[in-house]
């Protein structure tokens, strides 16, 4: 929705933000850059954008970087102001004790501060326990502290994930109750230093949980929980978040995780065998879906403190398989093409292991072995093979949520969308129903080309020129291929003393 339509239309969520003082974690993130461009859009007073130092570049160079290069800031080339004059940089860092804000910032939040969005976390799936916890679950704790030193807050909105409950086959909008106390384990882990030892009891306290981020968010939303009687909160738990439908642009995304990295393999021709079974629910949902939702969201639990609000936003409601996901991408490869790619797309997927394993070896490990040949031949670093390493581990940490079906208890979020005003269902469109998922994931294809590999529209011509001769090349690869294994069978059947094929052939003339 452009910034004319908030501007001439007044709504009820609009309306909850506008002139509102917003505290913002995440906002350098996927999400937050999301949320920062839509609060600028509702006309909030001022966003607190909580940001540390990275890399030697402080906070301020880095929103003002991060302002001039992302798209997603529509409306930034043109009116800088418009951004600039709402976003006040709090330097901070989530995983820090305290949040290691200083007192005068502090003090400053806690008298300002009507809306908290806590979008920051640790969202890989790899990461020791110990850094979760201390981002995850200790992170959530400290920001409830100074949420509960606000006088004039109305909400406070933690971003979770519907696999936050993933031990469960269905997940209703309800709090669970923990496997181990969040303060416990927090207390823990800042007492004890021997972190090796740690880290080899981690895959221990996490079981069942497949990963350190579900785990850690499962305790978060505990934290929160123990929040309740003080604070009006709201837990939202988006499923895998990918890129935008249609607000404010389409496709566009800014990293590698989870679905968009399955879709950037396969358009390159990496990842050519996938473990997944294509009947199952593909649990992806675009950003924009899950930003609206949130604000929504936060408008109605501001409104009704006293319900447990915690909202699913999921697909429930119209999904689709990962059999149909792949249809759509692959009916794009004769359309779409990226210069940056290894091979033509050849993605194949199969529900079984032992076959994915096996087939593996044809599909990543023997190309790799020959790419890496040829660079080296050509006095270049071999790096082909080091590639599907990561392939594999990115492949081995999606697999829990591939090769389970998940379903998704969305009557609260129902209630909340069937209440919206009109002119809110334009403004903030987050009903799934609406969706139309071969429209949505052609253009996340597109997107991913665009906004990811950095490839503007103009140069898909070259590419697809190029796609075209590497698929002659292909078809000619796999006729020897073939041919070969052939020729062995042949053999093989002459060795162990079994007629070959032209033996039947002459028989049969013979007898006609």
């Amino acid at each position: 929705m452009s910034l004319q339509d908030f501007q001439n239309n007044s709504s009820p969520v609009g309306e909850f933000f506008a002139g509102q003082t917003v505290l913002l974690t995440g906002g350098s993130g996927f999400l937050g850059k999301l949320f920062i461009e839509k609060l600028v859009k509702c006309g909030v007073r001022e966003i607190l954008l909580l940001l540390r130092t990275k890399k030697g570049v402080s906070p301020e160079e880095r929103i003002k970087v991060l302002l001039k290069k992302e798209v997603i800031f529509v409306n930034y080339a043109t009116q800088p102001e418009l951004y600039l004059s709402r976003i006040k940089v709090i330097e901070g860092d989530i995983s820090k004790p305290g949040l290691a804000i200083s007192n005068d910032d502090l003090e400053y939040i806690y008298s300002h501060t009507n809306i908290i969005l806590h979008s920051a976390a640790d969202v890989r799936f790899d990461e020791s326990l110990h850094e979760s916890v201390l981002t995850n679950v200790r992170g959530t704790e400290h920001l409830l502290r100074v949420a509960v030193k606000c006088p004039l807050l109305k909400v406070f909105v933690h971003v979770s994930t519907a696999f936050s409950q993933c031990v469960y086959e269905h997940v209703e909008e309800r709090f669970y109750p923990p496997s181990v106390d969040p303060f416990e384990l927090i207390r823990a882990i800042e007492q004890d230093t021997r972190m090796e030892e740690f880290e080899v009891m981690a895959k221990k306290i996490i079981e069942p949980w497949p990963n350190t981020y579900a785990f850690t968010k499962s305790l978060a939303e505990d934290v929160v929980h123990q929040y309740k009687d003080k604070l009006p909160i709201a837990v939202v738990r988006p499923s895998i978040v990918t890129s935008t439908y249609k607000d404010p642009i389409t496709g566009w995304t800014d990293n590698f995780y989870g679905f968009n990295g399955v879709v950037v393999g396969a358009g390159t021709g990496v990842l050519r065998i996938f473990h997944i079974y294509d009947e199952y629910k593909a649990n992806i949902i675009p950003a924009d879906i899950v930003i609206n939702a949130t604000l929504v969201a936060a408008r109605y639990a501001a409104d009704h403190p006293l319900e447990e609000n915690v909202f699913n936003c999921t697909t429930d409601e119209n999904y689709t398989t990962w059999g149909a996901v792949r249809a759509d991408c692959m009916s794009q490869k004769s359309l779409v093409a990226a210069k940056k790619s290894l091979w033509i797309p050849t993605y194949n997927t199969t529900r079984y292991q032992l076959v994915a394993d096996f087939l593996a070896i044809f599909y990543h490990l023997l190309p790799a072995l020959l790419f890496d040949l040829v660079l080296r031949l050509r006095g270049q670093k071999a790096q082909v093979l080091r590639l599907y390493r990561k392939v594999h581990r990115f492949s081995d940490v999606l697999r829990f949520f591939t090769i389970k079906q998940f379903t998704f208890g969305t009557e609260r979020m129902r209630t909340v969308l069937d209440q919206m005003a009109i002119i809110d269902r334009h403004l903030f469109p987050c009903d799934m129903r609406s969706v139309v998922w071969s429209e949505f994931i052609i253009n996340q294809v597109r997107g991913c080309r665009e906004y990811l590999l950095h490839e503007p529209w103009e140069m898909n011509e070259e590419a697809l020129r190029i796609n075209r001769r590497r698929t002659v090349i292909h078809r000619c690869m796999l006729t020897v291929i073939y041919l070969g294994f052939g020729m062995l069978a042949l053999r093989l059947l002459a060795a162990a003393g079994i007629p070959d094929l032209r033996f039947y052939l002459g028989c049969t003339e013979f007898a006609t």
